[in-house]
């Protein structure tokens, strides 16, 4: 065993950082990418020779491995169970990183059509993928997801640098960051306050029952009250009183028309992830928001995947998993038809 590998429970603060660049995206990157990743999305200011030879100590651990001299890295499954076993305390703070940086890299234009977006990735057991499909239908129909947009991946596939497992298919979902993205590209800041779990009633958004805070936790807090079975996602379809997964983001209350604008053009391709928009200084659901600040609450992308998991299908989730490209993107209701 080489002395790289026999270090490997001494990851650096850089070569951490570059795991997560690296694993946040399910395409190949060289040193340059990466190096303006680092900068940008982690503040970590390495140059490109730094970067590769950190890769290759990386590569001889076996957490990461090069396609070819021209595209650059990839994150093995070695690699990507590191940073899901890394130290919690290398961890606090990495759901928040991971919020900003697939922020930052999302290029998404509605208005276009065009672009990079932020999704949720599922596993779901290739013999119980249509049973699940059927139970997903009602938390879609009532727009209980962040849109019925979605992507299918068959075993073998790479997708979030994951290669789908055989057995398995591959369901991407509309993660909401991509409200995120669009906002921070027209000059609003989102500030991404909590996960929690969302009290409904009559449809309309009532109040937060459970809240994780982002910046303190090393999971995402939908992928733990799924998990958890803590939500009743098919009762709000069928009652319109239920609990389901939702996010809750603060915005500066000057650019609430601005926002309101850009909301509309998700809404015109079919994106819906708004419950509710709260006024300068008030609370939303029960939630206090900051002087001169906007609450704004959000659907959580994977409700429609808690309705199936209710059901007692087996799945596992990726919350804020990868970027993919819009237009590889289809419709739930093309999946569902006889």
């Amino acid at each position: 065993m080489s002395k790289a590998a026999q270090n490997l429970g001494s990851l650096s603060y850089d070569r951490m950082a570059i795991l997560r660049v690296l694993a946040s995206t399910s395409e190949p990157m060289g040193s340059q990418v990466i190096s303006r990743c680092l900068r940008d999305g982690y503040g970590v200011d390495l140059s490109e020779r730094a970067i590769r030879y950190h890769l290759t100590s990386l590569d001889e651990m076996g957490l990461t491995q090069k396609v070819s001299r021209r595209d650059g890295r990839i994150l093995t499954e070695r690699g990507r169970d590191e940073i899901d076993n890394a130290m919690v305390g290398d961890k606090i703070g990495f759901v928040i990183d991971k919020i900003e940086l697939l922020s930052y890299q999302a290029t998404f234009d509605p208005v276009k059509k065009t672009g990079m977006i932020p999704i949720n990735t599922s596993l779901i057991p290739e013999e119980e993928f249509k049973s699940a499909l059927q139970c997903m239908k009602g938390a879609f129909k009532a727009k209980l997801g962040v849109s019925d947009k979605v992507a299918v991946y068959t075993a073998g596939k790479r997708v979030a640098g994951t290669v789908i497992p055989r057995g398995y298919v591959g369901f991407a979902t509309i993660c909401s960051l991509v409200v995120n993205g669009l906002l921070l590209k027209n000059g609003i800041p989102l500030d991404s306050k909590f996960g929690g779990i969302l009290q409904l009633q009559k449809n309309r958004p009532w109040r937060f029952s459970e809240l994780i805070q982002y910046s303190g936790s090393s999971l995402d807090p939908s992928e733990i009250f799924i998990s958890g079975r803590m939500t009743n996602v098919t009762k709000a379809v069928e009652t319109g009183s239920g609990k389901i997964v939702a996010n809750f983001r603060e915005m500066p209350a000057l650019s609430i028309d601005t926002a309101h604008k850009l909301i509309d053009q998700l809404h015109n391709v079919g994106i819906d992830p708004i419950l509710a928009i709260g006024e300068p200084s008030r609370p939303v659901c029960e939630i206090p928001v900051g002087l001169n600040r906007v609450g704004m609450v959000m659907v959580g992308g994977l409700n429609p995947i808690a309705a199936a998991i209710e059901a007692g299908i087996n799945i596992s989730n990726k919350a804020m998993s990868s970027l993919i490209e819009y237009d590889s993107l289809i419709s739930f209701w093309d999946l569902v038809k006889p």
